[in-house]
């Protein structure tokens, strides 16, 4: 028998065990209407496999998103790891979820025994409201069309996408030795596949196919796969190929999320999904016999394949436009369409998008201030005459300070070009300096590994250029100013003028600087920073690769000393000379110390021995150097059977140097035994934010600092309440794989400093509201002082100890207008006390 026969064979019956056996929807019973509902498996033998899945229907009568806990037991589940825990975020009002069964994985690894299940359990989260059950079943698979090749390639554990066939490593139609990869996200057809092969070979009826290859690897935490140059062949002629330079690839791949926004079609399969797995599709003549798939490039990531479909098309019923089509409308045999038809409908029952009220229609342009921080989306547009009256307001402001001045901009017509002219406020002839940021539309996980997306303007685009406007589609301005330290009392007058489709809208700006000077921050609130991470992707040479990341890093220090930031985890280079450079950089800034060291011991490997001598050569080379020490992260919300080993480094590197400031990341009670271990403690809500917690801390010695608290205005007058020392807020720069897409990594794109460093200035609103609470802090401190000796102060300051939340739970569901009155309230007595001593002092 001919080996090309074997193969066919082959083909036939892998099709045939992988087709599901289920007749159709297979309703499971239900106990009651709601959530929790428990069903033991063990008295049923419904025939499911993993074509087939499980659909869960129902309503969330709640206001908000609530998680919805699915859990899966066979008869090998025994604990936590040996048992499928899925968690989904689910919208207000009805829901469908999605669950399919080739991807129930336990973290051991080890697929569900889905013959041998025991145990069905669908509960919420944290004693969240129940949700209400409408039904919920078995749903049969694909089944794709007779003379289909549907191929699934990665390892043979890893999980197949229904309809297809697994083709692993070991297997005779596979050329080359690849290696299996699997990233955390995406179905089970892009999520998974093999690197490093050469091709695929099969034998193949005379016909007409569409050829589909998903040939990206999504790529994991910050890095994304980037071959440059890579083709494939069919039987050694080319059918397909891509080349690009690597700034190039840089803006038309890695970056090319920036242009889209998600208003006012925010469709997640069209902005994500669509894309994923990089999709392919080639129509072949094929006159019958052998087909050889040959992947040709200079790298192993050039040579990635997850997924191989070869559909029949002979007269195609289905028009669709393809990933990869541009503009144009290309036809779709019925099993590349059933394919991706199911790969939208899991992407879009797994990723929904939360429920979230279009801005009110405008009329005509209009520009409207905000004068209490809220979200985009919630302002109405003024008519001109309230407009102006609000923006003639003066806004006060000290000496020597910053402050946000911030608009709505709302137009009736689409405009790719409006003009906006911002005249500075100015006395004199003196201008205030003014840097201005207008906010694109991307969707967001609002929770960092939540499965609900909503539209968010967070990302503000340094400047004007590249400002465009769309009917019924809100876009945010923020102005940022900088008083000088020694700028004249008085008013500073300018003004806005935006004109767009023959309408022109202005306000007037007008800020009142106080005769007072604020206290400079004493205390450190900032981010956690790493330079960009394709730096080390588009530079082959070592030498110009360090002075590339330095000066990025440089940037960096630089952009967020003048935006006021006071304290930071700098990105440290791991060699002694490079360290000492930021360090150095850091310190001529004025950020205040210790600065945090949150990746050196992280990246000198797991050998605890290496670990301590690389620290003490550069703890000492910083000692000699006479700059700030660093305080040294030894641990990052650890489990707690690592606190043996934990204490034994903190108490070597106490040993080697008394000195030394350790510090630790807190997320959990039960960690509480590490305090005795480090000098500087950053807690967060697992482990405890109150008032009261920061007080436990203080009573083991040790300094407690904030990290990643959420709500960053909170970062001052909670702070301040609190008696914490620092915030850290994660993170300046930490894309999962392609940034802007959050959908592709466990958690979601954090990029407070936007995805470049020197390149290109963007950044998120939220670093703005994270300097207006350094701000808070300044004129808290002010207060404080002002109170030793005037009645009216000491009476606010008493007033504002009584009225500040001391719990985190109370202070994060406050809306930012909280903050910005209390910050208001100082200033108008600021103003009152210097005005009475003004005119006291012109009385004298």
């Amino acid at each position: 028998m001919s080996r090309g026969l074997w193969l066919v064979i082959l083909l036939c019956c892998h099709a045939a065990m992988a087709a599901t056996r289920l007749e159709g929807q297979t309703p499971l019973p239900l106990t009651g209407n709601q959530t929790p509902q428990r069903l033991d498996l063990s008295t049923h033998n419904w025939p499911i496999g993993n074509d087939d899945e499980l659909v869960i229907e129902g309503h969330n009568p709640s206001a908000r998103p609530q998680t919805l806990i699915l859990r899966i037991d066979d008869n090998a589940s025994v604990n936590y790891r040996s048992r499928v825990n899925l968690e989904r975020i689910v919208a207000p009002g009805p829901f469908t979820q999605r669950f399919a069964l080739s991807e129930w994985r336990t973290s051991q690894p080890r697929a569900l025994a889905l013959d041998k299940l025991t145990k069905l359990y669908l509960f919420m989260a944290d004693n969240a409201p129940s949700l209400t059950i409408r039904r919920w079943y078995w749903e049969p698979g694909l089944t794709l069309p007779e003379g289909t090749i549907a191929l699934d390639l990665g390892a043979a554990a890893a999980p197949r996408f229904t309809g297809f066939e697994a083709l692993s490593p070991g297997d005779p139609r596979l050329i080359g030795h690849p290696t299996p990869i699997l990233r955390p996200s995406g179905d089970a057809l892009v999520r998974d596949g093999l690197r490093n092969l050469d091709g695929v070979r099969l034998d193949l009826a005379k016909g007409r196919y569409q050829l589909t290859l998903w040939l990206d690897d999504p790529g994991e935490w910050e890095y994304l796969p980037h071959p440059f140059e890579r083709s494939v062949l069919i039987n050694g002629e080319p059918i397909w190929a891509e080349q690009w330079q690597p700034q190039e690839w840089l803006t038309q791949r890695y970056l090319a999320g920036q242009s889209r926004e998600a208003l006012p079609n925010p469709d997640p399969w069209h902005l994500f999904g669509a894309r994923q797995g990089g999709p392919v599709h080639v129509t072949l003549n094929h006159p019958g016999g052998p087909l050889t798939i040959t992947l040709v490039g200079h790298s192993p990531d050039a040579k990635y394949l997850a997924g191989l479909l070869l559909a029949p098309s002979p007269a195609p019923t289905s028009k669709e436009a393809l990933p990869n089509s541009g503009k144009d409308l290309a036809v779709l045999a019925d099993a590349t369409a059933s394919v991706l038809t199911k790969q939208r409908q899991l992407f879009l029952e797994k990723w929904t998008l939360a429920p979230y009220s279009p801005a009110p229609a405008s009329q005509q342009l209009s520009l409207t201030p905000i004068t209490d921080a809220a979200p985009t989306l919630q302002i109405a547009p003024l008519s001109a005459a309230d407009a102006l009256q609000q923006a003639a307001q003066p806004v006060l402001a000290a000496r020597g300070s910053q402050l946000l001045l911030e608009f709505a901009i709302h137009a009736a017509t689409d405009d790719p070009a409006p003009l906006l002219v911002i005249q500075p406020p100015e006395q004199a002839g003196s201008p205030l300096a003014l840097t201005p940021y207008y906010g694109k539309w991307h969707l967001v996980r609002p929770q960092a590994s939540g499965t609900l997306l909503a539209p968010s303007d967070q990302e503000l685009v340094e400047g004007i250029a590249g400002l465009t406007l769309l009917a019924g589609v809100p876009r945010r301005l923020v102005l940022q100013i900088t008083i000088p330290r020694d700028a004249p009392t008085g008013n500073y007058l300018g003004n806005i003028q935006l004109l767009s489709q023959q309408q022109l809208v202005q306000l007037p700006l007008t800020i009142e600087v106080l005769p007072l000077t604020l206290p400079a921050a004493s205390k450190p609130v900032g981010i956690y920073v790493e330079a960009p991470p394709y730096l080390n992707w588009l530079s082959p040479d070592p030498e110009a690769l360090k002075e590339q990341i330095a000066v990025a890093s440089r940037c960096d220090l630089q952009r967020l000393a003048k935006l006021g930031i006071s304290g930071l985890s700098p990105p440290l280079p791991q060699d002694e000379a490079g360290m000492r450079e930021i360090m150095g950089e850091a310190a001529g800034l004025g950020f205040v110390p210790p600065l945090l060291a949150y990746t050196p011991l992280k990246r000198w490997g797991s050998d605890p021995a290496s670990q301590i001598e690389q620290w003490q050569a550069r703890q000492q080379a910083l000692t000699a150097s006479g700059l700030p020490p660093l305080a040294w992260s030894l641990f990052d919300e650890p489990d707690l059977a690592t606190l043996p080993a934990i204490t034994s480094l903190a108490r070597e590197m106490k040993r080697r140097d008394p000195a030394v400031i350790r510090a630790g990341h807190f997320n959990h009670p039960g960690q509480v035994g590490l305090l005795a271990e480090v000098e500087i403690a950053l807690i967060n809500a697992g482990f405890g934010a109150d008032k009261a917690d920061v007080a436990r801390v203080r009573q083991h010695k040790v300094t407690p600092w904030f990290y990643n608290l959420g709500t960053p205005r909170a970062a001052g007058f909670y702070l301040w309440q609190s008696g914490a020392e620092g915030y850290l807020q994660w993170h300046g720069r930490m894309p999962t794989a392609l940034p802007y897409d959050p959908t592709d990594g466990r958690e979601s794109d954090f990029m407070l400093l936007g995805p470049q460093a020197c390149e290109a200035h963007r950044l998120s609103h939220d670093l703005l509201l994270l300097q207006q609470a350094i701000e808070d802090l300044r004129w808290l401190a002010w207060l404080e002082q002002e109170a030793r000796y005037q009645v009216e102060a000491a009476l606010l300051l008493e007033r504002l100890r009584d009225q500040l939340p001391t719990r985190w739970q109370v202070a994060e569901q406050l809306p930012s207008a909280a903050w910005i009155q209390w910050r208001r309230e100082i200033e108008q007595l600021a103003k009152g006390l210097k005005t009475l001593q003004t005119g006291a002092n012109s009385s004298s």
